[in-house]
């Protein structure tokens, strides 16, 4: 069987002229980019060898709530979060916002 020719519901749907509501659209990407945060923070907890539980010390917030954090659970993404974030792990943490989506959100090794 070739799954190259599976599609996705969604997928279909587009290909036969449907078009997303804006609210849908943006949703979506706030699902996606909250997911990027998430492997970011992950990534860089392991990096400096930190437990959930001492990261969530650092945030002031529960292990359970890190890991909701690191599985783009935690919506939606606040200012507040990422100063935090920023902090916590020693970060300078960019957000990249363009109108037609696909926004970024990038970590460098070094808060400024």
């Amino acid at each position: 069987m070739n799954h190259t020719r599976w599609k996705l519901s969604r997928e279909r749907r587009v290909a036969e002229g449907y078009v997303e509501p804006p609210e849908v659209v943006a949703e979506r990407e706030q699902i996606r980019l909250a997911h990027e945060l998430g492997q970011l923070v992950y990534d860089r907890r392991k990096a400096l060898g930190l437990t959930q539980v001492a990261l969530g010390e650092r945030l002031g917030m529960s292990a359970d709530s890190v890991e909701a954090v690191e599985l783009g659970g935690m919506l939606p993404l606040t200012a507040d979060l990422l100063v935090r974030l920023s902090t916590a792990l020693d970060v300078a943490v960019d957000l990249h916002v363009v109108a037609e989506g696909h926004n970024k959100v990038v970590f460098d090794d070094h808060a400024a």
